[in-house]
């Protein structure tokens, strides 16, 4: 446990909120770029972020501090987002191209604002990374963002998905391959 995450903790169990404040600022970006990997969208990652801190600050008695304070808050990202996806599975009212649209409207943008060739291509590979992505099961896709957008390590992620180390390199793989598959049918 780091030494300050660790002294902020106690104060904020203590009931010292500025505390909390402050492990909330210290953390919060790498929590919404998580939430957006595994959400795929600003505005349900925005969120999902927001709903950690909250549950993680009602749970923070519970935190044993046997792992990192980081690791904890990403496995409760983790479960939250699982739980935004079953909620969104639910909802069948949303429609499914409203991200894709979106998209292709922030390249219109760009395209106006700033006609670079490279630019551009860089952003359509990484609207249909993000777009096959989001064809991957959760799981998959949870344990690939992990890897190589937050670079945990095998270990790390079997602790933030409450799993074996087997079982998160099965993920990886699995998803690896099917990720080949879906990048090739888009060429």
């Amino acid at each position: 446990m780091i030494g300050q995450d660790s002294r902020l903790i106690r104060e904020a169990k203590a009931g010292n909120k500025r505390a909390f404040g402050k492990l909330v600022k210290k953390y919060e970006k790498k929590i919404l770029f998580l939430s957006y990997d595994l959400c795929g969208n600003y505005e349900d990652a925005k969120d999902v972020a927001q709903d950690v801190f909250i549950k993680s600050f009602e749970k923070l008695s519970q935190f044993e501090e046997r792992s990192e304070f980081l690791t904890w808050l990403y496995r409760i990202t983790v479960n939250m987002a699982i739980d935004f996806h079953r909620q969104q599975k639910r909802s069948r009212h949303r429609f499914v191209n409203d991200d894709l649209s979106h998209a292709q409207k922030s390249l219109k943008e760009i395209e106006i604002l700033n006609p670079s060739k490279t630019m551009l291509e860089e952003l359509e590979q990484r609207d249909q990374i993000e777009h096959v992505l989001k064809k991957l099961s959760l799981n998959q896709r949870t344990a690939t963002v992990l890897k190589y957008f937050h670079h945990k390590t095998t270990k790390e992620i079997a602790d933030i998905m409450g799993c074996q180390e087997t079982t998160v390199r099965n993920h990886i793989f699995r998803a690896l391959g099917n990720l080949k598959k879906h990048l090739e049918n888009l060429a």
